[in-house]
């Protein structure tokens, strides 16, 4: 399974932004976000606001 950072950081690139124009838009520091992301303690709401931002929503699928 892929963790949210790294599919996080492919999104970001794909529209050209970075993790610390992310933390920007956000109004978090970049090594708060960054630490949070590595250590896999987002929380869904956190994980939702931070897709939303770059223009993206999580939804849940499900498996076949």
């Amino acid at each position: 399974m892929r963790k949210f950072e790294s599919l996080l950081k492919g999104k970001l690139a794909e529209n050209g932004l970075t993790l610390a124009k992310l933390s920007e838009m956000s109004g978090v520091i970049p090594q708060n976000l960054s630490k949070k992301l590595k250590r896999g303690t987002t929380s869904y709401d956190e994980a939702r606001h931070i897709a939303d931002l770059p223009g993206y929503d999580i939804e849940c699928i499900k498996r076949k």
